[in-house]
């Protein structure tokens, strides 16, 4: 069944720095991981879904505001519905 190999979230990345996230999510696939998701600054979400088709790509924050509290907060609306869905969330790269 699709997933059961395992289901890997990243959150990272903005527009300075697609590729970390990218290759985060790209390599848990290589070595085996059945579905990846890409949680990312709304910057950055165009130029990985250009990377490739197969990562779900999720843009949930602007990596420019300044207000750092409010902005966690609406990030951790968004990736929470997805939480129970995965078996790891990485937190950083980019």
């Amino acid at each position: 069944h699709k997933g059961a190999g395992g289901r890997v979230g990243v959150l990272g990345g903005s527009l300075e720095y697609t590729g970390a996230p990218y290759y985060a999510a790209a390599s848990a696939l290589q070595i085996g991981a059945d579905l990846a998701w890409v949680f990312c600054a709304d910057a950055a979400a165009p130029a990985i879904k250009a990377y490739s088709p197969e990562l779900v790509v999720i843009p949930c924050y602007a990596a420019a505001r300044a207000d750092v509290e409010s902005e966690g907060a609406a990030l951790a609306e968004t990736v929470a519905p997805w939480a129970s869905r995965l078996h790891v969330l990485t937190v950083g790269p980019g």
